[in-house]
């Protein structure tokens, strides 16, 4: 039997490498757009691509094998209804959280045990001067951290003072959002890199993540980062409000108190908010797509009438 050969010359396997690179960081870039844009954007694309286009594609699609036509009400239905609820769960949130961030203060964004935790925190810090409040408050908030993290009682002054000159220069930056981002992903790396150091033991540790008092007996965690905005905003908001001459009250501690309450009030409308009115608006989908796509229901419609034909000895009707 003769072989034949095949042409596997170097340009042809240049050429495909070539294209299946292109197509490869292609879909590099793509994806990594998706993850920068955050879970807002990450939620959108999947369930763009695993509800919205398939069903509404099922929609057109309804009837098919009867009628031969694209089921232009069933389509509408799908469309209206996977392209509405997915936006809708997802933005809605959004947009209250930062209407409520706009008016209120950027503590809306802050956890309820965070502003509880923050408040304990800010209760026990020594200020030097109304000057530098937030430096001294930011300070104790890094020593907290490490200490409950890493498990140590002992810290270093250094490592506590680099953590803190670079939030403080995070908490001022006004730069693009890419960069904003890019460092404090670089004051993640500085904190993790801390606890690796002093950790004893590495078992069961997601280094991502920060330990904080909330109250002599007890501790929380939570994202670093995370963390960080929270500690930044909460110290922002509690200067703007009882720190406008510069100068620290003279009973701090009860303006701590009062502000942890307001907060805490605050926060809890905002969740209601959040999901009362979120669930509000997606309670008129419903109606909106059966109104759009009439009282019976289109993706049965074609269905029903194939079943009645069969009925009637499979006369027209």
């Amino acid at each position: 039997m003769k072989i034949t050969s095949i042409n596997t010359s170097s340009s042809n396997n240049s050429r495909h490498k070539q294209n299946f690179t292109g197509v490869s960081d292609s879909l590099v870039k793509f994806w990594q757009v998706i993850d920068n844009g955050g879970r807002a954007l990450q939620f959108t694309v999947e369930d763009m691509c695993g509800t919205n286009l398939p069903r509404s594609y099922k929609g057109a699609m309804a009837g098919y094998k009867y009628t031969k036509k694209i089921n232009a009400l069933a389509l509408l239905q799908e469309a209206v209804r996977e392209f509405l609820t997915g936006p809708t769960m997802c933005l809605m949130p959004v947009a209250i959280l930062k209407i409520a961030k706009t008016t209120m203060g950027e503590t809306a964004n802050t956890h309820i045990e965070n502003i509880k935790n923050l408040s304990y925190i800010m209760q026990n810090t020594k200020f030097a001067s109304g000057e530098n409040f937030q430096k001294d408050f930011i300070s104790h908030v890094i020593e907290d951290a490490i200490s409950n993290t890493a498990g140590i009682n002992t810290l270093n002054k250094d490592e506590v003072a680099s953590l803190t000159d670079s939030i403080m220069h995070y908490a001022i930056f006004n730069g693009k959002k890419k960069d904003k981002k890019a460092l404090l992903s670089e004051i993640d790396k500085m904190f993790q890199a801390v606890i690796k150091k002093h950790k004893a033991s590495y078992a069961n540790t997601d280094f991502s993540e920060v330990k904080y008092s909330l109250s002599p007996f007890s501790k929380g965690s939570t994202k670093f980062k995370n963390y960080v905005e929270y500690a930044v905003n909460f110290s922002k908001d509690f200067s703007k409000k009882y720190l406008s001459g510069g100068n620290i009250p003279d009973n701090i501690k009860s303006k701590i108190v009062s502000f942890r309450n307001s907060w805490l009030g605050k926060r809890a409308v905002v969740i209601a908010c959040m999901i009362g009115i979120t669930g509000c608006a997606m309670s008129f989908i419903p109606k909106l797509y059966t109104l759009v796509s009439g009282s019976v229901n289109p993706n049965a419609k074609d269905i029903y009438k194939e079943a009645e034909k069969k009925n009637n000895g499979g006369s027209k009707v």
